[in-house]
């Protein structure tokens, strides 16, 4: 009965010392996006709580639909992206201080994989300030939704 207990701590400080990866199914989401402009990032402030343990890395994956033929790139702040906000969501020129965390291409049809990954995703995660933006790289001005399907995140815990 006592090396029940034993077993826990012993595999909690193997895992603390790994480095390894934890991965943490997420609900289905739904994005609107309202007429994006091809020269704009807009971004959205997430509302979450501060994780209770520093994060080494963090990795979102899943599938990602919308209308065939756009491509969008993601970005990630972890301050306020701008000044300039509309209906809730911050509209910015594009600035060296956003980092890309990844891509959707959808010329080949509607569903397509998406990897988002960075180091200003992590350190908004751990600080509890993120904000995601979406760039509309290519197709015309549009609106619609992005449907996130199966996202697993994928996180590391700093040793």
């Amino acid at each position: 009965m006592r090396s029940f207990p034993l077993l826990l701590v012993l595999s909690g400080l193997l895992f603390g010392c790994s480095n390894a990866p934890l991965s943490v199914a997420l609900r289905d989401f739904d994005v609107d996006v309202v007429a994006f402009q091809s020269n704009k990032i807009v971004f959205v402030k997430q509302s979450f709580d501060r994780p209770p343990v520093s994060l080494s890395r963090v990795e979102l994956e899943g599938n990602l639909t919308y209308k065939t033929g756009f491509t969008f790139s993601f970005f990630a702040s972890d301050t306020e992206p701008c000044n300039t906000q509309s209906y809730g969501v911050y509209v910015c020129d594009p600035s060296s201080s956003f980092e890309q965390i990844g891509s959707a291409n959808f010329q080949s049809g509607p569903t397509q994989p998406l990897k988002l990954s960075g180091n200003q995703l992590t350190s908004g995660i751990n600080s509890g300030n993120l904000w995601i933006g979406v760039r509309l790289d290519s197709g015309l001005a549009t609106a619609g939704t992005l449907n996130f399907r199966n996202m697993v995140a994928r996180v590391a815990l700093v040793p």
